[in-house]
Parts: C-alpha cells; sequence; structure tokens
C-alpha cells in the first residue's frame, strides 16, 4: 500500500495494530537557530499568500529547520521526496526522510533509515500522521532490528508534532512545537537527528 492510502492512525492501526500512547519523550532543549535563517522565516511570514501552496510552506517554514539540523549530523542523510519501500507492501515519497549515510563500497546509495517527515497539508494533522506513520513502519521493517527507535515529523506552516516508534509502542510527545520559538524547535528537532545519529553509529 501506498503511504498516502492511510488518512489517519486509525487506519494504520487497521493494518497494523500497535499500542499508541503520548508522553513527553523529548526533552526541554533550546539551540539558537542562526539569525539569518529566523529572518528568512520571518519573511516568508510577511510575505505568504492566503493561496499559497503546499510547496511554498515545505520551502520556507520546514526546510530550514531540517536543513540546519542535519548540517550538524554528516554521519546522516537528508532525502527529499525519495522513495521509501518495504518491499511492495509499504511505499511512498516522504516529504522528507533521514537515513545513516553510506560511505565506501555499496549495493544501496540509500543507507537505513531512521526519521520520517510528513507536511500536515491544509494543517491537517490526522491526516499527516496517517502517512507518517506508515513510513515510520516501513523504516521499522527495512531496519529489522527490534531495538531500534524509529522518528516520526508532521510538520505545518507553524506547527510542529514528534513521535517514535519503538517494538510495537507508537509514543506521541504531548508538547507540539511552534516555528513562532524557533530555539525550542529547533532544539528538540536536533535532539531527534542526535538520536538517530546514535542509532546510525
Amino acid at each position: 500500500m501506498k503511504f498516502s492510502d492511510f488518512k489517519s492512525i486509525k487506519d494504520v492501526l487497521n493494518k497494523y495494530p500497535l499500542a499508541v500512547k503520548e508522553c513527553d519523550f523529548v526533552p526541554d532543549v533550546s539551540l539558537p537557530l542562526a539569525k539569518w535563517v529566523w529572518e528568512d522565516i520571518q519573511f516568508a511570514l510577511q510575505m505568504r499568500s492566503p493561496i499559497e501552496n503546499e510547496f511554498f510552506y515545505r520551502e520556507y517554514f520546514i526546510n530550514p529547520f531540517m536543513r540546519e539540523s542535519w548540517k550538524k549530523h554528516p554521519s546522516l542523510k537528508m532525502w527529499i521526496n525519495q522513495k521509501l519501500a518495504y518491499r511492495d507492501e509499504l511505499t511512498g515519497e516522504p516529504d522528507y526522510f533521514i537515513a545513516k549515510r553510506v560511505q565506501g563500497i555499496t549495493q544501496d546509495l540509500i543507507g537505513n533509515p531512521l526519521l520520517a517527515v510528513a507536511e500536515a497539508k491544509q494543517e491537517n494533522f490526522t491526516e499527516g500522521w496517517g502517512q507518517c506513520l506508515p513510513a515510520m513502519i516501513a523504516c521499522q521493517k527495512i531496519n529489522d532490528k527490534p531495538d531500534i527507535t524509529i522518528y516520526g515529523v508532521v510538520a505545518t506552516s507553524e506547527f510542529w508534532q514528534f513521535a517514535n516508534l519503538h517494538g510495537e509502542t507508537f509514543t506521541r510527545n504531548i508538547r507540539a512545537y511552534t516555528i513562532h520559538m524557533p530555539d525550542q524547535l529547533f532544539g528538540a528537532l536536533d535532539y531527534l537527528f542526535g538520536e538517530c545519529e546514535k542509532q546510525a553509529a
């Protein structure tokens, strides 16, 4: 099935039963975002139109945080709209996914995926998680390691939610984040990248 075939967490659970819980697993950390990055975001906020499409929001409000986090973790590779598939069972193109960076002789240029990101179109977090969770399950199946933790992010133009998948338990972070508090958001996202990097070692 395609990730986009799922419209909610409930749809995913019908095919892939999981325990679902909520807790704050992301520590309260802040990390200063570069001044020029924040100035670009503020400019886009001021200049946006009510009829902007999803690519505008991804380029100006999601990509800056993803890009800056990736720059701090060079053992990882960020893929954008790249195919992610577990056999023919789960397949799709997440807006972003983070994988171990492949180096040296290889038969596959894409390393094991550890984090999936979905943009919540039209601020719809229900559908956003419906697409992100199956991508997380695909990541888990590709890794095929019982002790690995897969992370997920659903983001809109201004709000971000985080989750993880460990074994048969899907956990959403209670606290959500906003680009209007950029240091807190950047710190939380960097924490996820750091956890992925530990598992990629």
